[in-house]
């Protein structure tokens, strides 16, 4: 059965001495009976036009004594202390009206002459107050500020109830001697005041005396903003639990608070410095459908609350205290009273201006979000000083997905960089780390020494990270390919007028041919040092050097990697040393054959999807009998999209090439055929975060 409102029988006498306002109670309104000789279309109710809310308004401002007032599902509803001749009459002649009696004026929870803190302590012109904090946070310009009730900041004249001025701001309540934490409470914490008044609002109709005008103006709230002291008290987002005041310090135990909205039915909570963190029942619109409350003689717009007379849900001091229905702070406490439903059961109304209709209404903006902080700086990459060859990778870590910013110049001594004309001494580049946080930025071509910056740009900037890049000479006796006809035998410089008309003894022969070895017209110089045959230069030919997606992942195409100048059974390794920001490294092992030649085949086997296998790989060869002076073989190659590239490559290997799909090929999971043995390189797609 639904529940109305009875006049309550309790003291108002004693209810207005607690500051408490009136007992709030009312009866459901009795028909009145019409006489047997009316006429059948007088006693027929008409139904008010509650879409027009100017005449709705005016219906109700005809009748004395509205302390409460709200349209609401095609009703107007409105709460008087007693029926009259008015109410009445208003009852019989519209359906659609609810009249709900014994409802009077509530007192604010805060009157000047209620002694006490809640959050801070006010001075008034003969007095004294206190109320609570709501909600803190920052306005539209980015500065500071606390919200709260507008009737803590305004002074009031008793005879008129007009505002005559505003109150001060002293300072904070200390919270282990309030009353929330079982003290007397009052006792100034000695820091300061929180801050100055700036909006502020408390109603604009003065109800009493002038009966005749009762109606609400949609301007009519409960809410003021202080402008926080920031050279004393800071921000601290959140919501008070209250079990840390014995330090007197609250803001140690909060309950998070990350928006404004609207209330919903069901239970709703608030912290306040007189009793604390408390819940209570929003009362349902369909029950009680008021949208403005009589608060000290203002109409304020809010909404109702339901709590025990035992266990209320606010009392005098907890005006401006902060009333939020999970991370959401829906409201701040505005005044309440006893009140009892039409079974006789006593309950606590708490009235709670509702937070995101003041907001809109004052035009002030407010959020939980400091905007005056940028993104929280991420962590410096993390790179290593690195020897490269030329053409390499260096790499680093950094943020997955974040953009770095890597520079470099020629270190202060000791460099080599810039001989080459065509190539830059210095330099900039932005990569992108990949999703297991590794970018790759390729090395200078000049040997040298480099001195090397690298920073996270975005989402945010980082600290900078310094290292040094060494990049070593190329190979030994890499001759220009334009002079090597006229080259000195590598392995016959001890003779080097013999070896000026000499025929190159093969120290720049074909990558692909098979048993490159010394020029035999060397023979003569090599026997006048004793016979001894040179060493034949290794190479390294990659085919082709860019290929298309889709030819790579042809079983009849692919990148061929010829590598020449090894002994004879010599294990030759070959390693990917870096690729695409989704590929693994990988290394493979190959015999050289009797002509110091190892052959290694690369391709694809995801032919659902070549579009994984796209970017740069760089790879590097090494034998197991190198020594310390001889350097890896080098190179790189590159697949791309079918319309970017130029296609070409046949494969080029004799060696055998299979392979194997493996599950989760949607996901982008691929192999690699290397060297005749299927090699599982991880392939992941770039995916979106959350």
């Amino acid at each position: 059965m639904q529940k109305k409102l009875v006049q309550s029988s309790l003291a108002f006498s004693a209810a207005v001495a607690l500051g408490l306002g009136g007992a709030f109670a009312a009866a459901p309104a009795a028909a009145a009976t019409p006489s047997a000789s009316a006429s059948a279309a007088a006693k027929v109710p008409q139904k008010l036009d509650v879409q027009n809310e100017k005449k709705a308004a005016a219906v109700a401002a005809d009748i004395e004594g509205v302390n409460a007032f709200g349209i609401n599902g095609g009703k107007l509803y409105i709460g008087v202390e007693a029926e009259t001749k008015e109410v009445k009459e208003l009852q019989e002649k519209y359906s659609n009206v609810e009249v709900t009696l014994g409802v009077k004026e509530l007192e604010p929870h805060a009157k000047t002459d209620a002694v006490g803190g809640a959050g801070y302590l006010m001075s008034v012109p003969g007095g004294s107050g206190v109320c609570s904090t709501g909600f803190s946070g920052w306005d539209g310009a980015g500065n500071p500020v606390v919200l709260t009730a507008g009737h803590c900041a305004e002074v009031l004249d008793e005879t008129t109830n007009e505002t005559v001025g505003k109150s001060t701001i002293v300072d904070t309540e200390q919270p282990s001697t309030a009353q929330a934490n079982g003290g007397e409470g009052f006792q100034p914490q000695g820091v300061g005041p929180l801050g100055q008044w700036g909006f502020t609002k408390f109603g604009s109709d003065v109800i009493e005396g002038v009966p005749t005008d009762p109606q609400p103006k949609p301007d009519d709230i409960d809410f003021a903003v202080i402008e926080l002291d920031d050279a004393t008290y800071d921000v601290k987002n959140g919501v008070t639990d209250w079990t840390t005041a014995d330090s007197d310090d609250l803001s140690t135990s909060v309950k998070p608070i990350s928006k404004v909205g609207a209330h919903a039915e069901g239970s709703v909570s608030k912290s306040g410095r007189t009793t604390g963190v408390t819940e209570g029942q929003v009362i349902p619109a369909e029950q009680v459908g008021f949208d403005w409350m009589n608060v000290g003689g203002r109409w304020v717009h809010g909404f109702a609350v339901e709590s025990t007379i035992a266990d209320p849900f606010s009392q005098p001091g907890d005006s401006g205290g902060a009333v939020y229905q999970g991370d959401t702070a829906v409201g701040v406490i505005s005044g309440g009273g006893p009140a009892e439903w039409s079974d006789g059961t006593p309950f606590q109304l708490g009235w709670v201006a509702d937070l995101d209709y003041s907001l809109e209404t004052a035009g002030v903006d407010f959020t939980f979000e400091d905007p005056n902080a940028g993104p929280e700086a991420p962590a410096a990459p993390v790179v290593k000083n690195q020897t490269v060859d030329p053409n390499g990778n260096i790499t680093g870590k950094a943020e997955a997905g974040s953009e770095v910013k890597v520079t470099w110049q020629p270190a202060a001594t000791g460099t080599q960089a810039g001989t080459q004309a065509d190539v830059p001494s210095s330099g900039e580049k932005t990569v992108t780390a990949s999703e297991n946080g590794t970018f790759t930025v390729a090395a200078p071509t000049a040997p040298g020494k480099y001195a090397f910056t690298a920073q996270v740009v975005k989402p945010a900037e980082s600290a900078v990270t310094e290292f040094t890049v060494t990049v070593e000479e190329e190979a030994a006796a890499e001759a220009d390919a334009g002079a090597a006809a006229d080259g000195a035998d590598a392995g016959a410089e001890a003779d080097a007028g013999a070896a000026a008309d000499g025929a190159d003894a093969g120290a720049e022969a074909d990558a692909g041919a098979e048993g490159a070895e010394a020029d035999a017209s060397a023979g003569a110089d090599d026997a006048k040092d004793g016979g001894e045959e040179a060493p034949a230069e290794r190479t390294i030919e990659i085919d082709p050097k860019e290929i298309v997606d889709t030819d790579f992942v042809n079983q009849d195409k692919g990148v061929t990697i010829t590598v020449a100048g090894f002994d004879e059974g010599e294990n030759v390794t070959l390693e990917v040393v870096a690729g695409p920001n989704n590929v693994q490294g990988i290394e493979l092992n190959e015999t050289a054959n009797k002509d110091g030649v190892a052959a290694f085949s690369v391709y694809g086997v995801n032919d659902s999807d070549p579009s994984v296998y796209r970017g740069k790989y760089d790879v590097k060869v090494t034998g197991a009998n190198d020594t310390a002076d001889e350097k890896a073989l080098a190179g790189s190659f590159e697949v791309v999209a079918a319309e970017d590239g130029k296609g070409g490559g046949d494969g080029g290997s004799d060696l055998p090439r299979t392979g194997a799909e493996l599950t989760g090929l949607a996901a982008g999971a691929g192999l690699l055929v290397v060297g005749g043995a299927a090699v599982v390189l991880t392939m992941r797609r770039n995916s979106k975060k959350n």
